[in-house]
């Protein structure tokens, strides 16, 4: 190919036909720069699939950095639940000397901790590289970015529980020690735990910075679930009996249905939760969630939409009873719901 130009180039030369040359060293530069832009988008090509495949990669590991997730969080929901009801026994006087003999965890139920840490690192990947993400994956991002909104609000929770703790801690060891374990340390420590009013107000205080912890964990581990089924609706095209399988297998459970003018009641032990809610039809859903009686949050979830939702502080003598309403455009009520414990509301 290069002799052949060459011979042209030659000839038109030798003819002194600067017009003819001129057209061809045109035409000769335009092919050198249409082989450059060639090369250049084929590069482009490869280097966008390479991308692709590394974004895929990094979501197929942040599915099961997600269950893991999930997982631990149920593991440390079930520290502060324990935490819950200790703090409850003290704020109601419902403890004996015989109680926090038998029971070491009482004495130090102001001061014990259990920090929830989730793996993040997949996560972040996938959002650093989000500009190498094709459209189809924009839902797995957006909700990706409400999983790290979500992180960093319970990191918030968790500083300013701790700070609380630390305080406590000091408290406790300025009046009672830790670590004596003599009969008349004991018995002093004893009358200062069953009786000190101070004392049982930190405690109380403590229970409301646990409530809000124990809520904001619940709520990720929601929305890494929401970010898990979108991610099984987006590549691998779940469909809701595959995604109610997926929930079983984890130990999840959907909320039990009941129509509008049904009346109800169940006392949900799980305290202070978000749940997850989707929607899987091809219609725009609207929801409203009811805790103890006051709405929480009113959600418009676009098709194949999953997200968490929030709670409502109910104090101490709250039933924690959450419902879920599905309403139309217009906010007439279609049907009912109440939440379990680890539960979901799915609309399809």
């Amino acid at each position: 190919m290069i002799k052949f130009f060459r011979t042209i180039r030659k000839k038109l030369i030798e003819q002194q036909n600067v017009r003819k040359y001129t057209i061809y060293a045109i035409g000769e530069i335009l092919l050198v720069v249409i082989g450059i832009l060639i090369a250049l988008q084929i590069n482009n090509w490869n280097e966008k699939k390479k991308n692709l495949e590394a974004v895929t990669n990094i979501i197929l590991e942040l599915e099961t950095e997600l269950i893991n997730n999930y997982e631990h969080a149920n593991l440390v929901l079930g520290f502060w639940s324990v935490q819950d009801s200790l703090s409850k026994r003290v704020i109601y006087d419902q403890l004996t000397i015989d109680d926090y003999r038998k029971n070491d965890l009482l004495s130090i139920v102001s001061t014990n901790w259990f920090v929830y840490m989730p793996d993040m690192e997949n996560l972040n990947l996938l959002l650093e590289n989000e500009t190498y993400a094709d459209d189809r994956l924009k839902p797995v991002i957006s909700t990706a970015k409400r999983l790290r909104n979500t992180g960093n609000l319970l990191d918030e929770q968790w500083t300013i529980l701790r700070r609380n703790l630390d305080e406590n801690l000091a408290t406790v060891v300025r009046n009672i020690g830790l670590v004596r374990s003599d009969s008349l340390s004991m018995a002093r420590s004893y009358e200062y735990l069953l009786t000190d009013p101070d004392y049982k107000r930190s405690v109380e205080l403590n229970w409301v910075k646990i409530q809000n912890y124990y809520d904001y964990i619940s709520r990720y581990r929601a929305q890494t679930i929401a970010l898990l089924s979108t991610i099984k609706v987006v590549q691998e095209d779940y469909d809701p009996e595959e995604l109610e399988t997926l929930y079983a297998e984890i130990g999840m459970k959907p909320f039990k249905a009941y129509d509008c003018v049904q009346d109800f009641f169940e006392r949900n032990n799980e305290l202070r939760s978000g749940y997850l809610i989707g929607n899987v039809s091809s219609e725009v859903v609207h929801l409203s969630i009811i805790n103890d009686g006051k709405v929480s949050g009113s959600y418009t979830l676009l098709p194949y939409q999953f997200r968490h939702t929030r709670s409502e502080y109910a104090g101490l003598d709250g039933d924690y009873t959450v419902i879920a309403e599905q309403t139309d455009a217009q906010g007439n009520c279609i049907e009912r719901f109440i939440a379990v414990n680890k539960g979901y509301l799915i609309i399809n």
